[in-house]
Protein backbone atom coordinates (compact mmCIF):
# COMPACT_ATOMS: atom_id res chain seq x y z
CA UNK A 1 0.00 0.00 0.00
CA UNK A 2 1.22 3.42 -0.93
CA UNK A 3 0.90 6.26 1.41
CA UNK A 4 1.19 9.89 1.14
CA UNK A 5 3.66 12.34 2.89
CA UNK A 6 2.49 15.12 5.10
CA UNK A 7 4.65 17.35 6.69
CA UNK A 8 1.65 18.21 9.35
CA UNK A 9 0.98 16.23 12.49
CA UNK A 10 -1.73 14.22 12.15
CA UNK A 11 -2.08 13.12 15.65
CA UNK A 12 -6.19 13.91 15.46
CA UNK A 13 -8.51 14.67 16.13
CA UNK A 14 -8.08 16.15 19.40
CA UNK A 15 -10.92 17.70 22.16
CA UNK A 16 -10.61 21.86 21.76
CA UNK A 17 -10.39 23.66 25.30
CA UNK A 18 -10.61 26.33 26.65
CA UNK A 19 -7.24 27.13 28.57
CA UNK A 20 -7.84 29.68 32.15
CA UNK A 21 -5.99 31.89 34.22
CA UNK A 22 -6.05 34.96 36.28
CA UNK A 23 -5.33 38.23 34.42
CA UNK A 24 -5.22 41.50 36.08
CA UNK A 25 -7.76 40.13 38.81
CA UNK A 26 -10.18 38.94 36.30
CA UNK A 27 -10.65 35.44 34.46
CA UNK A 28 -9.86 35.03 31.40
CA UNK A 29 -9.96 32.09 28.74
CA UNK A 30 -8.42 31.37 25.38
CA UNK A 31 -8.73 28.21 22.79
CA UNK A 32 -6.51 25.38 22.50
CA UNK A 33 -6.25 22.88 20.32
CA UNK A 34 -3.28 20.76 20.53
CA UNK A 35 -3.16 19.82 24.43
CA UNK A 36 -1.91 16.34 25.75
CA UNK A 37 -2.15 14.56 29.05
CA UNK A 38 0.73 12.59 30.39
CA UNK A 39 2.47 10.45 33.10
CA UNK A 40 -0.82 8.67 33.06
CA UNK A 41 -2.99 11.58 32.84
CA UNK A 42 -1.23 13.05 36.17
CA UNK A 43 0.74 15.99 34.00
CA UNK A 44 -1.02 17.92 31.27
CA UNK A 45 0.84 19.69 28.19
CA UNK A 46 0.63 22.35 25.84
CA UNK A 47 1.92 25.01 23.79
CA UNK A 48 1.46 28.37 24.38
CA UNK A 49 2.56 31.36 21.92
CA UNK A 50 4.16 33.95 23.99
CA UNK A 51 2.11 37.08 23.17
CA UNK A 52 -1.46 35.54 24.12
CA UNK A 53 -2.87 37.17 26.96
CA UNK A 54 -3.57 34.48 29.21
CA UNK A 55 -0.02 33.89 29.28
CA UNK A 56 0.59 36.86 31.75
CA UNK A 57 -1.65 34.87 34.31
CA UNK A 58 -0.42 31.77 34.27
CA UNK A 59 3.60 32.78 34.43
CA UNK A 60 2.38 35.08 37.84
CA UNK A 61 0.14 32.47 38.85
CA UNK A 62 1.97 29.61 37.71
CA UNK A 63 -1.83 28.03 37.50
CA UNK A 64 -4.33 27.51 35.31
CA UNK A 65 -7.21 25.16 34.39
CA UNK A 66 -8.89 22.84 31.24
CA UNK A 67 -12.24 23.22 30.74
CA UNK A 68 -13.74 21.28 27.83
CA UNK A 69 -16.27 22.67 26.37
CA UNK A 70 -19.69 20.83 24.85
CA UNK A 71 -21.17 21.49 21.06
CA UNK A 72 -23.42 24.07 23.02
CA UNK A 73 -20.25 26.37 23.91
CA UNK A 74 -19.01 26.93 20.00
CA UNK A 75 -20.21 30.25 19.82
CA UNK A 76 -18.50 31.42 23.41
CA UNK A 77 -16.06 29.38 22.07
CA UNK A 78 -15.42 31.14 19.06
CA UNK A 79 -15.05 33.84 20.47
CA UNK A 80 -12.33 33.18 22.88
CA UNK A 81 -10.28 31.91 20.14
CA UNK A 82 -11.02 35.28 18.23
CA UNK A 83 -10.59 37.76 20.39
CA UNK A 84 -7.93 38.58 22.91
CA UNK A 85 -8.95 39.63 26.73
CA UNK A 86 -6.71 42.68 26.22
CA UNK A 87 -9.51 44.41 24.35
CA UNK A 88 -13.16 42.41 26.03
CA UNK A 89 -14.02 40.47 29.11
CA UNK A 90 -14.03 37.10 28.62
CA UNK A 91 -15.34 35.99 32.30
CA UNK A 92 -18.44 37.36 30.97
CA UNK A 93 -19.14 34.80 28.69
CA UNK A 94 -19.27 32.11 31.41
CA UNK A 95 -20.34 31.74 34.86
CA UNK A 96 -16.84 31.41 36.85
CA UNK A 97 -16.09 29.27 39.80
CA UNK A 98 -12.70 28.20 41.65
CA UNK A 99 -11.42 24.84 43.12
CA UNK A 100 -8.84 24.35 45.29
CA UNK A 101 -6.33 26.65 43.66
CA UNK A 102 -7.53 30.10 44.26
CA UNK A 103 -6.34 31.18 40.51
CA UNK A 104 -7.07 28.53 38.26
CA UNK A 105 -10.50 30.05 37.26
CA UNK A 106 -13.03 27.80 35.87
CA UNK A 107 -16.22 27.42 33.54
CA UNK A 108 -19.35 25.86 35.23
CA UNK A 109 -21.22 25.35 32.20
CA UNK A 110 -18.12 23.35 30.84
CA UNK A 111 -18.82 19.74 31.64
CA UNK A 112 -15.19 18.98 32.59
CA UNK A 113 -12.55 21.37 34.61
CA UNK A 114 -9.27 20.64 35.33
CA UNK A 115 -7.27 22.84 37.91
CA UNK A 116 -3.47 22.54 37.85
CA UNK A 117 -0.27 23.53 38.80
CA UNK A 118 2.31 24.59 36.47
CA UNK A 119 5.45 22.24 37.03
CA UNK A 120 7.65 23.35 34.45
CA UNK A 121 7.82 26.46 31.11
CA UNK A 122 9.60 25.58 28.76
CA UNK A 123 11.12 28.01 25.80
CA UNK A 124 10.15 26.98 22.22
CA UNK A 125 10.35 30.55 21.11
CA UNK A 126 7.98 31.94 19.74
CA UNK A 127 6.51 29.72 22.25
CA UNK A 128 6.07 28.40 25.79
CA UNK A 129 5.67 24.79 26.25
CA UNK A 130 3.24 24.87 29.45
CA UNK A 131 3.65 21.88 31.74
CA UNK A 132 1.16 21.53 34.77
CA UNK A 133 0.43 18.95 37.59
CA UNK A 134 -3.47 17.97 37.89
CA UNK A 135 -4.62 19.06 40.92
CA UNK A 136 -8.34 18.15 40.96
CA UNK A 137 -10.50 17.27 38.06
CA UNK A 138 -14.46 18.12 37.77
CA UNK A 139 -17.47 16.40 35.83
CA UNK A 140 -21.33 17.25 35.68
CA UNK A 141 -23.21 14.45 37.14
CA UNK A 142 -24.68 14.39 33.76
CA UNK A 143 -22.43 13.42 31.99
CA UNK A 144 -21.36 9.78 33.97
CA UNK A 145 -22.33 6.67 33.05
CA UNK A 146 -22.73 4.37 36.46
CA UNK A 147 -20.48 7.01 38.21
CA UNK A 148 -17.88 7.14 35.46
CA UNK A 149 -17.29 9.96 32.76
CA UNK A 150 -18.74 9.05 29.44
CA UNK A 151 -17.53 11.37 26.92
CA UNK A 152 -20.47 10.60 24.73
CA UNK A 153 -22.51 12.41 27.12
CA UNK A 154 -19.69 15.35 26.94
CA UNK A 155 -20.72 15.96 23.70
CA UNK A 156 -16.88 17.82 23.11
CA UNK A 157 -15.79 19.97 20.20
CA UNK A 158 -13.24 18.08 18.39
CA UNK A 159 -10.72 20.14 15.97
CA UNK A 160 -8.99 17.90 13.21
CA UNK A 161 -5.74 19.39 13.66
CA UNK A 162 -3.97 17.63 11.16
CA UNK A 163 -6.91 17.46 8.49
CA UNK A 164 -9.11 19.95 7.54
CA UNK A 165 -8.97 22.37 10.23
CA UNK A 166 -12.44 21.83 11.12
CA UNK A 167 -14.34 21.30 14.29
CA UNK A 168 -16.51 17.97 14.14
CA UNK A 169 -18.55 15.95 17.15
CA UNK A 170 -17.43 12.79 19.05
CA UNK A 171 -18.66 9.63 16.79
CA UNK A 172 -20.92 6.32 18.17
CA UNK A 173 -18.69 3.46 20.47
CA UNK A 174 -17.03 1.00 18.84
CA UNK A 175 -16.08 -1.46 21.52
CA UNK A 176 -15.67 -1.61 25.28
CA UNK A 177 -12.95 -2.53 27.27
CA UNK A 178 -13.21 -6.57 29.02
CA UNK A 179 -12.29 -5.21 32.53
CA UNK A 180 -16.38 -3.19 32.13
Amino acid sequence: MQKKEFKENLLSPLPVVLVGAMVNNRPNYLVIGYISPFNFGKHIFFSLYKKRYTRIGIHENRTFSVNIPSEALLDETNICGSKSGRDIDKSKLFDNFFGELKTAPMIRECPINIECEVTEILDYDPNDGIIGRVVKSYADPGCLTDDKLDFRKVHPIIWATGGDFNYYRLGDRIGQDENE
